[in-house]
């Protein structure tokens, strides 16, 4: 079902920049927000704050002939030319996975080699860039996977609010349960650890296409949203996004399966500034309404240079 028949026009010409709406948070403080399982009322407050949403009409721009001036570094994501193996069964899950999490961890681990290893600027430091040591997937999900209800109810459908992953609690407190050895986490931590994103489409993608937020043009103090979420077994921490117009929103129009997507959710070599977390959001393209649902799949690691 993931095959592309229909021939796509994806020259720089065709680029489409979009005004649309993005759902931000639409509390009236950026105070952190909490939602605890373990109590009775917490399902309770967590629909509460999944109601709190507020439609910001933005523009979005399509880099569609301009990938190359976009960098991981530089503005936190970065589209790739990266051809995949080919599979005999694009329905076949597990062969997707198999397949994919081994390819997205060498995308990555290359692409890292242009990184610094530590907090050195890219225009002060031009030596020891040996890429990723080490890279460690710890989940992946697929959208819209099949057309089959049963496979349906077990993927989310894609996430129309602005959001990001991790904050750098999250972050360091999702490496702790994933890391058991303190000795090597206590290694690993002495590193620049990342924790990275690769989005790529099963087919190209039409309708729902994600966006993502240039870093820079994020406040983290003002703009992120702490939002932490507690479990029987433990807690995670993401974050909801306040709205600001000098948010700068990029997509890659018609995205094509072999051009993935690599952007940051953690960064500990920019800690200070809010680690480098990338918000995004798929987004509604006002002519692609009628085409069939997305499917792709994201892929997360840590990243240790």
């Amino acid at each position: 079902m993931f095959a592309d028949t229909t021939p796509i026009d994806i020259s720089p010409s065709a680029k489409q920049d979009i005004q649309t709406d993005l759902n931000y948070w639409g509390g009236t403080s950026n105070d952190p927000i909490i939602v605890d399982f373990t109590k009775p009322d917490g399902k309770r407050k967590f629909a509460e704050v999944e109601k709190q949403q507020e439609k910001h009409s933005v523009l979005i721009h399509d880099i569609r002939g301009t990938e190359e001036q976009y960098n991981l570094e530089t503005h936190g994501f970065q589209y790739l030319h990266d051809e995949i193996p080919e599979l005999d069964d694009w329905t076949d899950e597990q062969k997707v996975i198999d397949a994919l999490i081994p390819k997205s961890e060498e995308l990555v681990r290359k692409l890292c080699v242009l990184i610094p290893p530590n907090n050195a600027s890219l225009l002060t430091r031009t030596d020891n860039r040996t890429g990723a040591k080490e890279t460690m997937t710890f989940t992946h999900r697929i959208r819209c996977f099949s057309s089959d209800e049963a496979k349906l109810a077990d993927n989310r459908a894609p996430a129309h609010s602005v959001h990001t992953d991790f904050t750098v609690a999250g972050a360091l407190r999702h490496l702790e349960t994933e890391i058991h050895d303190p000795e090597r986490l206590k290694r690993l931590l002495k590193s620049r650890a990342m924790i990275i994103n690769v989005w790529r489409p099963l087919k190209t993608v039409h309708r729902d296409p994600l966006a993502v937020c240039d870093w820079r043009s994020t406040r983290p103090q003002q703009d992120i949203v702490p939002y932490r979420v507690i479990f029987p077994q433990g807690w995670n921490e993401l974050s909801k996004v306040q709205y600001s117009q000098d948010h700068r929103w990029y997509y890659l129009s018609k995205q094509q399966r072999d051009e993935p997507l690599v952007f940051k959710q953690f960064d500990s070599g920019q800690s200070e500034g809010g680690g480098c977390t990338v918000a995004h959001s798929a987004f509604e393209h006002p002519s692609m309404t009628d085409y069939e649902p997305r499917q792709s799949i994201e892929i997360k690691m840590f990243a240790f240079l």
